[in-house]
């Protein structure tokens, strides 16, 4: 009979490596001074932390949303597409509040139509871009 070398290892030896087994599947959060706000995850100062001490998945739903609005937001206004609305706001509180309220199914819709919005208007800036004459060439 062969032995494995669990079998040889004591039981107390065991139980310790079991134990820290499990603390290394627990993932590591930073200890937090009395008064000092939790950050997301992710760490770093988010101007928006306050909503992430709510757990419920539609406020993370909501969080993530307006986080990504604001991006898509950020793309439009480099890319100069001229998009205005209420979906191009610059109102994270707003775009969070209205995630809040909607269908999760429809937030996502959202996020899907201001993409393809900003593929269409990078589309045409690309078009754009290939009919202008190089700089310094006249034709």
């Amino acid at each position: 009979m062969t032995m494995s070398p669990l079998n040889m290892v004591p039981a107390s030896m065991k139980a310790t490596l079991l134990i820290l087994a499990c603390l290394a599947l627990v993932p590591v959060t930073a200890t937090a001074q009395p008064g000092s706000p939790s950050y997301p995850p992710g760490g770093g100062p988010d101007p928006h932390y306050r909503h992430y001490q709510h757990e419920h998945p539609k406020h993370r739903l909501a969080h993530w949303y307006a986080v990504e609005s604001m991006r898509q937001n950020e793309e439009s206004r480099r890319m100069m597409c001229g998009f205005s609305g209420q979906r191009w706001a610059l109102d994270w509180d707003m775009h969070y509040r209205w995630a809040l309220r909607a269908n999760p199914n429809r937030v996502y819709r959202e996020i899907e139509q201001r993409d393809r919005h900003l593929a269409r208007c990078r589309s045409n800036k690309l078009r754009e871009h290939r009919r202008r004459p190089p700089p310094g060439r006249p034709y």
